[in-house]
């Protein structure tokens, strides 16, 4: 099953408040600048906070600059 980022999913699916990654870190993690790794179908590999939003800069969508 393919997942995506937030910002993905808007962009991708058309879907606004959905992300498959949110709650995989905490936002403890997020206010540590800790985030996992995790293989979005639109961006690849890249990390992501506990909302589930991409914060690579670096990912296939270059950190979804609009």
């Amino acid at each position: 099953m393919a997942d995506f980022c937030k910002q993905c999913c808007k962009t991708h699916l058309g879907m606004d408040n959905h992300t498959d990654f949110k709650g995989i870190s905490t936002e403890e993690d997020t206010n540590n600048n800790l985030y996992p790794v995790v293989l979005c179908e639109g961006c690849g590999a890249t990390q992501v906070n506990h909302l589930g939003e991409c914060v690579s800069m670096d990912c296939l969508e270059e950190g979804h600059k609009e």
